[in-house]
């Protein structure tokens, strides 16, 4: 192992070779031939065994232990590897179906909403292709790389995140669930519109949204809240929209 800083306890130690920028728990529907992890990303679609990840960034003790841990935890909790206490309820709100859990005693909002900050923490300092998008301002990343390392998730409007899951389509043999066609995987995004700074990140067509700074005059409810998780569904025409772009960069990015 090669010794250097950490980028999360900023000490001197043997750092990783891999530490995982998105974890591979997160992708179960866009492998290849061969097992393949297959990406829509900054340059072309590209072809891995492994998922996105980087070396000589994190010491042992932060990579498997404090992002781990994270990581763990959600995993487990969004395949429902916890026992079934609670039965989520289904909504509509704003013309969009929603699925909320709330006072649910396995949501851990503290470790949920860090590990979602450490997704975006993760995509800011990394150099892969991928993720060149998402250059958080230093003063943002350092604050997030202090609440990361002191278990400090915030507030839930302190970097609010949305979750927005693929919609539920009905198959030719009438099973109705997710459809692989609607769960495309991109390279996050970084959007401004005035005040508003925001980032997207789509992982098998979940759409991960952050919010980095808003209007002081924008109201805001965000879906990851302290005993509720609100999560809503994205409609076909939204994925249809999105499909249409992937092949309309996939044409324009041929290999040569």
């Amino acid at each position: 192992m090669q010794k250097g800083e950490c980028k999360l306890c900023l000490e001197h130690k043997e750092l990783c070779r891999e530490s995982h920028i998105i974890p591979r728990f997160m992708y179960k529907h866009i492998t290849g031939d061969n097992n393949e992890l297959v990406f829509i990303g900054a340059q072309r679609a590209t072809h891995k065994f492994n998922s996105e990840y980087e070396g000589n960034i994190l010491c042992e003790d932060c990579d498997s232990g404090l992002i781990g841990k994270l990581d763990d935890y959600f995993a487990k909790f969004i395949n429902g590897e916890f026992p079934s206490v609670i039965q989520p309820r289904f909504e509509r709100m704003d013309n969009r179906d929603i699925i909320v859990r709330e006072n649910d005693p396995h949501y851990d909002y503290n470790r949920f909403k860090l590990f979602l900050l450490s997704l975006l923490w993760r995509a800011s300092i990394s150099s892969r292709p991928m993720f060149g998008q998402i250059k958080l301002p230093p003063e943002v990343e350092e604050d997030l790389r202090q609440r990361l390392l002191k278990h400090l998730p915030g507030e839930p409007d302190l970097y609010p995140c949305f979750i927005h899951l693929p919609p539920i389509t009905t198959d030719q043999a009438g099973k109705t669930g997710f459809h692989t066609f609607y769960m495309p995987t991109m390279s996050p995004i970084y959007m401004e519109k005035g005040d508003l700074r925001m980032c997207e990140f789509i992982i098998e067509g979940v759409h991960y949204y952050f919010i980095i700074s808003r209007p002081s005059n924008m109201n805001i409810e965000p879906a990851v809240s302290k005993n509720k998780l609100t999560l809503a569904f994205s409609t076909i025409e939204d994925q249809n929209k999105l499909i249409d772009q992937i092949v309309a960069y996939a044409k324009s990015h041929k290999r040569k």
